[in-house]
């Protein structure tokens, strides 16, 4: 599997980019915006080599194929009858206390309604607020990881001066204030690992780059997660509603990860040194855990940025390795049209 490796083709994959982005249907473009995350998983994969893990594009397929349940409103129905069954059962339980069992039956049936009505306002907000993050992803850090594949140097004695000033066209900063400092960290440490011979060190740069991509991220997005989610109902949300698959594995961020085959961590994972790695797990993790444990890495509530990240970064480094994070999201073919460089895989 070979990428592109000239920097005269950075307009290219800037403008497939665009493309993308353009889609005006909120569900056509969920469902390219999710092939185009992994093409460029594909495509970061190749210049990063064949045994370097998964890359922060290999991890947002999964993100933004479930970002498609609440777009295409798949999830009204179990929403729908958890808030009609709460609602339902507090207006009966009020009204049996108030004035007897018709009175709770009234009461029940109103609330039900009510709680129905809701749902629907509440997931056509959540659907604009996630669509709109959907966006921004892909347009800031897919359009980055487009243009940064293109510069690549050819080989480890090649120039890389082209990739070097990709990075340079980052805004310096700190994220809340429109800055991409995260993004710089990111992708040098991508750039390092690339011709890094040591499998460990290659995997710790790996790790941590995708780290500080994610964390870039969801800074950007925190808005629109907290709004799309009512706030009286985050908690039930986190702990009902939010599972996604990885490849074949079923996962709840509600819930706490289970190691895979008996291990925490990969063996190049298990005692991080590379010091962006270090960095990144210090930041995001909640360091009241204990180190070497998945225990309490789940989130009750998902609009909390330190809870996403404390999951977030333990779902990293857990499935640093497992070759089916790479699977593609759909069985039928990708959106070759829209990517120049389906042709390469």
């Amino acid at each position: 599997m070979t990428a592109p490796a000239t920097a005269s083709s950075s307009a290219a994959p800037s403008r497939w980019i665009d493309d993308v982005v353009a889609i005006s249907d909120p569900e056509a473009a969920n469902r390219a915006i999710t092939e185009a995350h992994f093409t460029l998983s594909e495509m970061l994969a190749a210049v990063l080599g064949p045994d370097a893990g998964a890359n922060f594009h290999t991890w947002a397929v999964w993100g933004s194929r479930e970002a498609g349940t609440t777009i295409g409103r798949h999830d009204i129905p179990r929403l729908r009858s958890r808030l009609g069954a709460i609602a339902a059962g507090a207006g009966f339980l009020l009204g049996l206390l108030a004035g007897g069992w018709l009175v709770a039956l009234v009461v029940a049936v109103t609330g039900g309604l009510l709680a129905l009505g809701a749902a629907h306002v509440a997931l056509d907000r959540a659907r604009a607020h996630i669509s709109r993050g959907n966006r921004i992803v892909l347009e800031e850090i897919g359009g980055l990881t487009a243009r940064f594949v293109a510069a690549f140097p050819s080989g480890p004695a090649a120039d890389q001066r082209p990739v070097l000033s990709v990075l340079d066209t980052l805004t310096p900063g700190l994220t809340a204030d429109g800055g991409q400092d995260l993004l710089r960290t990111a992708f040098g440490a991508y750039l390092e690992a690339s011709d890094e011979p040591a499998r460990e060190r290659r995997h710790q740069l790996v790790f941590a780059a995708n780290c500080f991509a994610v964390w870039h991220e969801h800074l950007r997005l925190q808005h629109d997660i907290a709004a799309a989610m009512p706030r009286l109902f985050r908690r039930l949300i986190t702990r009902t509603l939010l599972d996604f698959t990885v490849g074949p594995e079923h996962l709840h961020v509600g819930r706490d990860l289970t190691p895979v085959g008996g291990a925490v961590w990969p063996t190049t994972l298990r005692s991080l040194t590379e010091p962006r790695a270090v960095a990144a797990s210090l930041a995001l993790r909640d360091q009241a855990r204990a180190p070497d444990s998945l225990v309490g890495s789940a989130a009750r509530s998902w609009a909390a940025l330190p809870q996403r990240m404390n999951y977030v970064v333990d779902l990293f480094r857990s499935r640093h390795l497992e070759s089916r994070v790479f699977d593609a999201p759909y069985v039928t073919e990708l959106l070759d049209a829209y990517s120049p460089y389906a042709s390469s895989r």
